[in-house]
């Protein structure tokens, strides 16, 4: 579950990117040398772990592309079904190092695509988690965006509203509240409620510790049985 990776967000990472093709990892000297905390960042499932359990999910959603990955406070986005006036204007109102989380969008028709995924990049949104669907998958995938999401539609949106920012929304069943600290990837969507994430990253770091010494017994023949002490079968 754990591993090191850059930091989607990562500016070092971006102007490689742009540099020499999206897709491609650049080395690590690069996306350590930004100074920020843009490596061993955790998967959703060692987030679950390592909160005890007490992390929310979100299920049913797909990554972009399998890679996908982004951790930061939620910026919370309510559209109406079938259009995205909100979304628009989320973007230019969330802050930088900001996950939108967009709650209502429904599956008839598209709430975002390459053009919205290229706005929020480029004014340091991390990602997008929305209960919608979207479109130009493609060219989304080649820039590198992480979003998670409910299916495709080539269907474009209106852009009447009603909508708001910065209020709760619920996706797939799951409440989440502005500044909520996000973790999606290929596994999902952990939800950690702002004023619990320094207990838990706190946690991560022991977490990961704990599961690379259980790699190390299994490669050293050990069964998960004994490592674990679990009860026979009866």
């Amino acid at each position: 579950m754990g591993g090191e990776r850059p930091l989607w967000g990562c500016p070092e990472y971006r102007r490689f990117s742009q540099r020499n093709g999206y897709g491609r990892t650049p080395p690590e000297s690069s996306w350590r040398s930004c100074g920020r905390e843009c490596v061993s960042n955790p998967g959703s499932a060692i987030v679950w772990s390592a909160s005890g359990g007490t992390a929310a999910v979100i299920n049913g959603l797909e990554a972009v592309y399998p890679e996908a990955y982004v951790l930061g406070p939620a910026y919370t986005v309510e559209v109406a079904p079938g259009d995205n006036l909100a979304l628009h204007h989320a973007i230019g109102l969330a802050p930088a190092g900001t996950v939108l989380v967009v709650g209502n969008g429904g599956q008839q028709t598209a709430h975002l695509g390459d053009i919205l995924a290229q706005a929020c990049s480029e004014r340091g949104i991390l990602g997008v988690i929305i209960d919608g669907a979207i479109r130009d998958r493609p060219e989304i995938v080649k820039q590198q965006f992480p979003v998670f999401h409910v299916g495709t539609s080539p269907a474009g949106p209106a852009k009447d509203g009603p909508g708001a920012v910065e209020r709760p929304v619920v996706v797939r069943g799951t409440r989440v509240e502005p500044g909520d600290i996000v973790c999606a990837d290929a596994d999902g969507v952990a939800v950690v409620a702002a004023g619990d994430w320094e207990r838990v990253r706190g946690e991560i770091a022991a977490l990961e510790a704990r599961e690379a010494e259980i790699m190390a017994r299994i490669a050293a023949g050990e069964t998960t049985v004994d490592i674990y002490g679990l009860k026979e079968l009866s």
